[in-house]
């Protein structure tokens, strides 16, 4: 059967032109469409070869479903007989001898051999290989990446965060510029699926070349680039505008993006303030100052904590989804249980950060059980069913806090499993410590950013025992941007606050490339919040 796979390849190569890649893969099948997104639009290639062991064929299969968005031909060797990456070392090196003698006596332009989904023993027998065989005219790449499932594959992930590493010549583009689709429409999909919708859209508004060359001696990157700026405009005034964030096309977040997206909320209520003349500013900033906590861009951290024991002696002042993936790496069962408050004020953002920690993102957390009270449901519930969208001021404002909050307590069912607590009554501060008090987990962690349900707590001898209350605040620190990991969880954040802040107000993203305007659609619905994205001329 394997003579089929070769057959088919000599058929696609007797018409093909081109730099062709080369794929093997035996771990992270996960990747492959972002190594192929990544390969045909930076170096223009078109057809691939992917080669596999079995253990990764079911994943290579799924993943590469997700490379649909680019005009490529993909031949894999599972369609063709079976694996061709053996478990015998000499077995493999003939298999890719014999791989690069076809490709050499049929292929003028470079062969780029992908090394970023090998292990180290396969990236070696590749490397050996097509060096003896090809020559110079071997390219070798690697895709920077973050090795976790559930990561969205590129263009899902924005193009800042997979940077080419390339080991010799460039080869020659045989075809034009790669254009990338984005939608139109961004509807409420969770937190992934607005990532996901904001990173297509960094990446058709922002131009390619993130990469960097080893040639001989010669060491080839940039690192200059345009700035990405995005302004809030007022609903009465369009010209009237703030900037809410610059952001490097090419190298993406940094220190100074996390400081404008730490303080984006005074922007959004100094606009609101204007439009809303004749409405209280604090009671603005009351409303809005929860974006900055509800997108991630402030990390909730456990400013007070009882009893103060051993155990949680620790806790104060320490990071909420730190504590979380402690509890969970102790090997003992954990039950998280948020007040009504916490979803408006990113409870789905402190799982989301500890779901990476643990190496499942957007998944749930090992260990780690979310209980939601059917109290807390039914209040935030009340309030979309009782406020009117339609209105202006600060019942509008209301309004789309209390959506989102819906909308974060559906994100800790889907995602992270969480439970229905059944506590019923109000206040939910009070109900939810009878109920919780009973759950069978080894620790029950009742969150609070309410200082009044705090003393509540403590007053009625709830934190005892197995329950442990904590009081949420949040950090004064910027989120850091040094790491491929942090750089990825702000990437989340600015999507999440350019996607509510269009929800408050027209929102403008001035690339080197192009424009766009998001401005909300409709509050209404099953996936509501829904705002458009149209192109405009500034």
């Amino acid at each position: 059967m394997t003579s089929s796979f070769y057959s088919n390849l000599h058929e696609e190569l007797e018409e093909y032109t081109g730099s062709i890649g080369v794929i093997a893969v035996n771990k992270y099948p996960w990747i492959v469409p972002t190594i192929i997104g990544r390969l045909y639009e930076e170096l223009g290639i078109e057809l691939f070869v992917v080669l596999t062991d079995p253990y990764v064929v079911d994943g290579v299969k799924e993943s590469s479903q997700h490379a649909k968005d680019f005009d490529i031909k993909i031949l894999a060797d599972y369609k063709y007989g079976g694996s061709l990456i053996k478990e015998n070392v000499f077995d493999t090196v003939l298999v890719f001898n014999k791989l690069f003698k076809l490709l050499n006596e049929h292929i003028e332009s470079n062969v780029v051999v992908d090394l970023t989904g090998s292990d180290g023993l396969v990236a070696s027998i590749v490397t050996y290989s097509a060096m003896k065989i090809l020559g110079e005219k071997a390219v070798f790449t690697l895709i920077e990446n973050i090795p976790l499932y559930g990561i969205p594959a590129y263009p899902g992930s924005p193009r800042w965060l997979h940077k080419l590493y390339l080991y010799g010549e460039k080869p020659k583009r045989s075809s034009n510029e790669t254009r990338i689709s984005y939608p139109r429409v961004i509807e409420w999909r969770g937190s992934r699926g607005v990532y996901i919708a904001f990173s297509k859209l960094f990446n058709a508004l922002t131009p390619t070349g993130y990469y960097e060359i080893y040639s001989g001696e010669r060491r080839l990157f940039s690192t200059e680039a345009n700035a990405m700026d995005i302004h809030c405009h007022s609903n009465t005034v369009f010209s009237w505008k703030q900037k809410l964030v610059s952001i490097n096309e090419l190298l993406g977040p940094d220190e100074n993006m996390s400081r404008m997206i730490y303080n984006a909320w005074k922007v959004i209520s100094e606009i609101l303030s204007r439009d809303l003349e004749d409405t209280d500013k604090q009671s603005i900033d009351r409303v809005v100052m929860q974006i900055q906590r509800y997108v991630g861009a402030a990390d909730l951290v456990i400013k007070q904590v009882v009893p103060l024991n051993n155990h949680s002696v620790d806790w104060e002042e320490e990071k909420l989804h730190r504590v979380i993936y402690k509890l969970a790496s102790e090997k003992q069962t954990v039950a998280i249980v948020p007040d009504t408050n916490l979803f408006y004020q990113g409870i789905h953002m402190a799982l989301l950060k500890a779901s990476i920690r643990s190496g499942t993102p957007w998944s749930g957390i090992r260990g780690v059980s979310v209980y939601v009270p059917k109290c807390a449901e039914t209040e935030i519930n009340g309030k979309v069913a009782e406020l009117n969208p339609e209105t202006m001021g600060l019942h509008r404002l209301y309004y789309i806090m209390a959506l989102l909050a819906n909308r974060a307590l559906l994100e800790t069912k889907y995602y992270y499993g969480a439970e229905n607590l059944n506590a019923v009554a109000q206040p939910c501060e009070v109900s939810l410590t009878v109920e919780a008090s009973s759950l069978p987990e080894n620790k029950i962690l009742l969150v609070t950013a309410d200082h009044k349900a705090f003393n509540a707590w403590q007053t009625l001898n709830v934190c005892r025992g197995k329950v442990v209350c904590a009081y949420i605040g949040h950090s004064d620190e910027k989120l850091d941007t040094n790491s491929i990991y942090g750089r990825f969880y702000a990437s989340i954040a600015l999507s999440l606050l350019l996607y509510v802040t269009a929800l408050f107000m027209p929102v403008t993203i001035q690339s080197s490339k192009d424009t766009v305007k998001l401005t909300v659609k409709s509050l209404r619905g099953m996936t509501a919040p829904i705002i458009s994205v149209s192109r405009i001329k500034m």
